[in-house]
């Protein structure tokens, strides 16, 4: 029997591994192997070799033991730091979420807006592009006032006033007036 168990390994070869490389059937086969050889403590014939087996085999296991324990301490205390952190950071997370309203899931197209908020948007882009126009506009007519006023005031503007006034007749006397004559009378006029 002891051949067949030591050609597989046997029980022997479980004392022979890392304590990190133990598996049930090994802690299982260690204890065999350990109490075989109480067994053969009592038998007696070969009592000094069995006891000196016997203390090396319960010498291994105990330093198999303090490698698991001391190993076991290690992984504890950094599981337990890192408890401690999650902990720290859940109680960060919950402060903040009780100091902001609960955040609403947004599509891409949509925006959080604080209307507490003196600069916050009040139009939409649209909105703001026809006012953008609207003043361009604006500001191109008054341009154009401010340059009749400024004829107005050197005088350029009367003198052109009579010439025009004097083509009005002469096109009033024709009796065929097309709208492109028409036109032409009111950008004169308004120049």
């Amino acid at each position: 029997e002891e051949e067949e168990e030591e050609e597989d390994g046997g029980p022997e070869s479980a004392l022979e591994k890392s304590p990190f490389q133990l598996t049930a059937a090994d802690v299982y086969d260690i204890s065999s192997v350990v109490g075989r050889d109480l067994l053969q403590l009592r038998a007696g014939p070969q009592l000094p070799a069995a006891r000196a087996r016997l203390q090396f085999r319960i010498v291994r296991v105990l330093e198999m033991l303090e490698a698991l324990v001391s190993e076991s301490s290690v992984v504890e205390e950094q599981l337990r730091r890192e408890r401690d952190s999650l902990r720290r950071e859940l109680e960060q997370l919950r402060a903040a979420a009780r100091g902001s309203a609960p955040q609403p899931s947004l599509g891409p197209d949509q925006m959080v807006i604080d209307l507490t908020d003196p600069n916050r948007p009040r139009f939409t882009l649209q909105e703001l592009r026809d006012v953008l126009q609207e003043r361009n506009q604006l500001k191109a007519q008054l341009l154009v006032v401010q340059e009749e006023l400024q004829c107005y005031k050197s005088g350029i503007i009367s003198q052109k006033r009579d010439q025009t006034e004097e083509l009005e007749k002469e096109a009033s006397g024709r009796s065929a007036g097309t709208s492109k004559d028409s036109e032409e009378k009111t950008i004169i006029k308004r120049l």
